[in-house]
Order: C-alpha cells, then sequence, then structure tokens
C-alpha cells in the first residue's frame, strides 16, 4: 500500500521481474553445464573404449598378416576428433547478462530513491501550499495542493515507464540468450543419446565377444594349415622366420634410436666445440711461460714469482674453459665410435633380415600354393578367414563411429531485436503526435476556472455529507489566483503529455518485444521439432540395437554369435568367394581390414 501511494510500485515490480529473468537464466546456464558434462562425461567413455577395440584390432590383423603377409593390409581407422564438438560459452553469456542485469538493478534503487523522495518533497510542498492559500480560497488550496501531488505521480509514472522500456530491451536480449541455450541443449541431448544409446553399446559388445570369437577363428586357421602333413613343416618354418625376424626388427630399432640419439649428441657437442674455439685458442694463447734459469737467476727470482702469479691467475681464469673444451673433444670421440658401432651394427642387421625376409618369401609362396591346391584347405581356411575379417571390419567401424556434422555446431538463433521493430514510420508518428500535443495542447483562464470550480463543487458535496449546509453563490476568483491555477496546470498538462509519450513509447518496444518473442519460440519450435525426429531415429536404432544384443547373449553356440554381431554392422557384410579366395593366396587379391 505504501509503495501505491508514493507511486514506487511499478520500479518493485520492474525490480522483481529482472529477479525473476535473471534467477532463471542463472539456472539455464547450470542446465547446460549439465548437459555439457554429460556429453563429456559419454565422449570420454567412447574414446577409452575406442582405445581398447584399436589394441584388439591392431593384435588380430597383425596376426593375420603374419599369416596370409601382404594379401592383407590393415587400415589405420579414421577416428572422428570429439575436439570438433563446440559449446556455448555460457559463461561469457552469464556475464554479459549479469552486467545488464546489474546495471537495471541499480536503476531500481537509484529510481527507488528518487520517486520516494520527490514524494515527500511533492507532499510536504502540497501542504505548504494548501496551508499557504486556504486561509484566503480554499478551493485554490485544494487545487494547487492536488495539482502538485499530480504532477509527482505523472513524473514517477513517466520515469518508471522508462525503466520497463529498459526492462523490455532486457528482456529481449534475455530471450534471445535463452532460446540458443535451450535449441543447444536440445542438440546435446541428440549427441548424449547417440553416444549413450548406439555407439558406447556397440563398443561394449564388440569388447566382450569379439575377441574370444576371432582368437577361435585364428585357431581353426592354424589348425588348418598344421593338420596337413605337407603345409605343417613349411608353416612351422614360416613362424620360426617371423620370430626371428620380429627379433631382428627390435634389435634394429634399438639401434635406430641409439644412432638418433648420438648423431643428435654429436651435433650439440659439435655446435658447442665451435662455439667456444675462439675462446679456447685464446686462452691457450695466454698461457705463460716459465722464464729461463739465467733469467730468474739474474732477477733474484723475481721472474719465477711473477709467473708463478701469472700462472696462478691464467689458472684459475683460463683453465676451466680449456679443461671443458678438451673433455667435449673427448666426449665427441667416444660418441661418434659409438655411432660408427650401431650403424655398422644396424647394417649387418638389416643384411640378415632381407636374407631371412627372402626366405619367408619363399616359404610363405609355398605355403600358399600348397594351400590353394588343396581343397579341403582352402574351405576350411576361407570360412574363418570371412568370418574374421567380418569382425576386424566391424570393429573399424565402431571406432570410426562419429557424430553427425550438423551435431558439431552450436545452433544458430538469428537476432530479432533489430528486425521486429515496428516500422519507422510508426514510431515517427507516435512521435509527431506527442510533439503536436505539446505544441497545441495549453491551459487557460477558463480551463483554471472550471478548475477550481470543480473543485469547489466537491468541497461543497463534502460539507454536505457531513450535514453542513451553505449558501450557493458564485465564486469569484481574483487574477492572480487563475493565473497560478494557469500555470500549474500548464505544467500538469505539459508532464500528462510526457507520461503518454512514455507509455507510448513503452507499447511500441513492448509490441516489438512480443513479435521478437515470437520469432525466437519460432526458431526453438523449428529446431526442437528437427532434434526430436532425430531423436526417434536413434530410438529405432536402439530398440534395432536391443534386439541384436538380445540374440548375441542367448546365442546358443560360436556361429550363432558370429551372425548376431555381424547384425551390429551399419555397412553391408563382408563377403568372400572360392575365386576371390584362390586370387586372394596366389597374391592377385589384397583385403583391406
Amino acid at each position: 500500500m505504501a509503495d501505491i501511494v508514493m507511486g514506487t510500485n511499478g520500479v518493485k515490480e520492474v525490480k522483481s521481474k529482472a529477479s525473476s529473468m535473471f534467477d532463471k537464466y542463472t539456472k539455464m546456464v547450470e542446465a547446460y553445464h549439465y548437459a555439457e558434462d554429460s556429453v563429456r562425461g559419454n565422449i570420454e567413455d567412447f574414446t577409452s573404449l575406442r582405445t581398447d577395440i584399436g589394441t584388439t584390432y591392431r593384435d588380430y590383423a597383425l596376426k593375420l598378416i603374419d599369416i596370409y603377409g601382404d594379401s592383407i593390409k590393415m587400415v589405420s581407422p579414421d577416428l572422428f576428433d570429439f575436439k570438433r564438438i563446440e559449446w556455448l560459452d555460457v559463461d561469457e553469456m552469464l556475464k554479459y547478462v549479469e552486467l545488464e542485469y546489474n546495471k537495471l538493478s541499480d536503476k531500481c534503487a537509484a529510481l527507488m530513491g528518487e520517486i520516494s523522495d520527490s514524494f515527500r518533497t511533492s507532499l510536504q510542498s502540497s501542504l505548504q501550499s494548501y496551508k499557504s492559500l486556504s486561509n484566503g480560497n480554499k478551493s485554490l488550496g485544494l487545487a494547487m495542493a492536488g495539482l502538485t501531488m499530480l504532477d509527482h505521480y505523472m513524473a514517477a509514472g513517466e520515469r518508471t515507464n522508462r525503466l520497463k522500456a529498459d526492462l523490455s530491451v532486457f528482456q529481449t536480449s534475455v530471450k534471445h540468450d535463452a532460446t540458443r541455450i535451450k535449441a543447444d541443449m536440445g542438440r546435446l541431448l541428440v549427441i548424449c543419446k547417440t553416444l549413450n544409446d548406439v555407439i558406447i553399446p556397440k563398443a561394449n559388445v564388440f569388447l566382450r565377444y569379439a575377441e574370444k570369437l576371432m582368437e577361435s577363428d585364428l585357431k581353426a586357421i592354424l589348425d588348418s594349415l598344421y593338420a596337413d602333413e605337407t603345409i605343417r613343416p613349411l608353416e612351422e618354418q614360416r613362424r620360426a622366420l617371423l620370430q626371428q625376424l620380429k627379433t631382428l626388427d627390435m634389435e634394429m630399432n634399438d639401434h635406430l634410436q641409439n644412432i638418433d640419439v648420438y648423431t643428435s649428441l654429436i651435433n650439440d657437442i659439435t655446435s658447442t666445440l665451435e662455439s667456444k674455439r675462439t675462446s679456447y685458442a685464446d686462452a691457450k694463447a695466454k698461457k705463460p711461460s716459465k722464464p729461463f734459469f739465467l733469467v730468474n737467476w739474474l732477477t733474484f727470482g723475481t721472474a719465477n714469482k711473477n709467473y708463478y702469479r701469472d700462472y696462478a691467475e691464467w689458472n684459475d681464469n683460463c683453465f676451466p674453459l680449456i679443461r671443458e673444451y678438451e673433455s667435449y673433444q673427448v666426449d665427441l670421440k667416444l660418441d661418434k665410435d659409438e655411432l660408427e658401432s650401431h650403424r655398422e651394427a644396424q647394417a649387418q642387421l638389416k643384411s640378415e633380415y632381407n636374407k631371412l625376409s627372402s626366405e619367408l618369401s619363399k616359404v610363405s609362396s609355398e605355403i600358399k600354393n600348397k594351400i590353394v591346391c588343396s581343397d579341403d584347405v582352402k574351405l576350411k581356411m576361407l570360412k574363418h578367414l570371412r568370418d574374421m575379417v567380418a569382425m576386424l571390419k566391424l570393429g573399424r567401424e565402431i571406432m570410426e563411429s562419429k557424430i553427425d556434422e550438423k551435431l558439431v555446431h552450436t545452433v544458430y538463433i538469428p537476432d530479432y531485436k533489430e528486425t521486429a521493430k515496428l516500422p519507422a514510420d510508426v514510431e515517427q508518428n507516435l512521435s509527431l503526435f506527442t510533439g503536436m500535443l505539446a505544441d497545441n495542447l495549453h491551459a487557460d483562464r477558463d480551463m483554471a476556472k472550471e478548475l477550481l470550480d470543480g473543485v469547489a463543487e466537491y468541497a461543497g458535496r463534502d460539507k454536505k455529507i457531513e450535514g453542513k449546509t451553505t449558501q450557493n453563490k458564485p465564486v469569484e476568483y481574483s487574477e492572480e489566483e487563475l493565473a497560478m491555477t494557469t500555470d500549474a496546470m500548464e505544467q500538469s498538462l505539459q508532464q500528462g503529455i510526457a507520461l503518454f509519450d512514455s507509455f507510448a513509447q513503452l507499447k511500441a518496444l513492448q509490441l516489438s518485444g512480443r513479435l521478437a518473442s515470437a520469432a525466437y519460440d519460432e526458431e526453438l519450435k523449428k529446431h526442437a521439432d528437427e532434434f526430436k525426429r532425430e531423436m526417434a531415429k536413434i530410438d529405432n536404432k536402439s530398440a534395432y540395437l536391443r534386439e541384436v544384443f538380445k540374440r548375441i547373449n542367448l546365442a546358443s553356440n560360436e556361429e550363432e554369435r558370429k551372425q548376431a554381431m555381424l547384425l551390429l554392422s551399419d555397412l553391408s557384410g563382408f563377403s568372400l568367394s572360392e575365386q576371390e579366395f584362390t586370387d586372394f593366396m596366389n597374391g592377385k587379391k589384397q583385403i583391406e581390414l
């Protein structure tokens, strides 16, 4: 009630609305952080699983390469870079909104104080006007007191309207940010659901079953090789050669690493020696020479004393540099010797490696020829190779799982603060109208008299209610009283026009805000509908995967489980015919894993 009486209720309403908007905005930012953390957590989980799948993929791909050689090609998976996913900088957005909120809050506090002070001043002025004028003419006193308070309320209303206009601008800005955040949270939800309901479950199932199934196929392939008496010794020889090559490869890598180390050390020492060469030569040249004994005898030992003094000084200042330089020279020679030793060893190992590789190629070629000639071995190996390759391709496909490109970038929401404004001619006409009112609407002597008569009539009515009667007789006003009333009315009239102008501008601004708000709601609905369609696709895929997982878990044998596992693939299944296998074994076809 006190706020209504003083005229501060409008300011309090603005402060309350601004505070409510800021609180909701802050909670929205917190919700976005929660959504972002959830997505980042899912990304971290998948990348960890992806690394484990990669280890399994490389392990079994290399085992196949050990068996089939260059006919098998391991392909490095094209891993999606999850760092490409963009995020809204909601903290920076919050800082800006908080800054604008604080500005508006400060305006509210300042205006509350100003209106309160104005009320007290106006009330005091009204009382003084009434007291000073009521002795002569109570109607004049009441009229002047009333106009003074009216000026206060209209001025408070005008300033409150200006504040409400600032609130409307703030509201529209917050609406734009809120729409961006809400729309982008829809995007994050789709990403989170994609990872959580599709990609991660597939990765988990692969890691749970694939290695065991591939190990079984690998064993079957090797058993097929060892089951044939003509192939078994060749395969044993091949495996022995492979082991030797691996050992040699490790030794060569070790020597190559040492070569790199010593090459780097030699370059560093050489550079250091080059930089200190001049200083070293100067230090050597400055070394004092011991005087001839006759010179020392003739100088009664003074020459020796000078020599030992100069030598001691030279030893303190120059010898450490010489010692360091010559130490570097020794290290350089030792490092060069070590480098040459590693190069010779590496060259020897390389020669041996090439020799063993040539032997391996001959043995592998002989094995392939025998496999091709044996229909029984070929058919046994074909099935298991086909299954193993398909499983490895599935692993690579899961590793290459990615987020749709349209979900990588943050949702774009156009800024409608400018485009949703009322036409310029409307605002111009409003301004012209209020200007015309201010120019043409003025108080005059007749309006002043009507006001005083009205106040007198109202006062007379109050007296009748109280039981007091007065004779009706026309009231006469002096020119001074009419002039005083006219001036006060003119001031109130112009203040009223200013109030109307602020109200008209406020309504125009609020209408623009509603237009912008409607545009933002339409944008949000458009994106929400799109994300709903994406969520429906994920739900369908998730339902399909659950059925596949059920088949995998309930499979009664490995063959059923393999077939169910291959249903996880989004690509066409791998197929290898007998003729293709023959071409593969003959080196005419290469299989990419």
